[in-house]
């Protein structure tokens, strides 16, 4: 019986070491999952915040995009606001032109036109301003013009008709023709940045 317990404790040691070895084995295996995952988990996260921050960053760019927008929209409407204004107070200062300044403004014109008969058709407001006198010198400089009787009502300004063609020199009209043509370049030199 004596050589039945060094063989039992033999195997019974042997069990406990292989149980041993595979127990570590299970444990490093364990261990190796358990840090696979962990980096699986890691750079899952890593990537989702990446994510995240892609996103955040394209909102924020067209936040930006948009402010910047609004902001070009909201400068060139004050821009056409300025100049608007600036347009509309050279017309008020033409309407309000003394006798004077008026008569140098038609003669000038007027001289321009061949010596080929015309008629000259004043605004109300232009033609309000004149004394007896006035019209009658206008005829005396320049006896190949006929002058119109009747006023174009609410105009400052007056209209030259050669046959069919009209020529527009009602201050309004004028006006808006350089606003048309010359605002962009008088926006530019306005409104130089630097």
């Amino acid at each position: 019986m004596s050589e039945a317990n060094p063989l039992k404790t033999s195997i019974i040691e042997q069990a406990h070491q292989e149980g041993q070895l595979k127990l570590e084995a299970a444990k490093k295996q364990i261990q190796k999952d358990f840090e696979d995952r962990k980096a699986q988990l890691l750079m899952e996260k890593a990537n989702e915040r990446q994510n995240q921050l892609k996103e955040l960053n394209q909102a924020f760019q067209i936040e930006t995009q948009q402010l910047k927008n609004k902001e070009r929209q909201s400068t060139l409407a004050a821009k056409q606001k300025v100049l608007r204004e600036l347009f509309a107070s050279a017309l008020e200062q033409m309407k309000n032109w003394s006798l004077k300044e008026e008569l140098a403004f038609i003669r000038k014109v007027l001289e321009k036109y061949k010596q080929e008969p015309f008629t000259v058709q004043f605004g109300q407001i232009t033609a309000d301003k004149w004394d007896s006198g006035t019209l009658q010198q206008l005829e005396a400089d320049f006896p190949h013009v006929t002058f119109a009787e009747q006023t174009i009502s609410d105009e400052a300004g007056f209209v030259v008709s050669l046959g069919k063609i009209d020529d527009s020199y009602l201050y309004a009209s004028l006006i808006d023709s350089i606003y048309k043509e010359e605002s962009s370049r008088i926006a530019a030199d306005i409104f130089k940045e630097g």
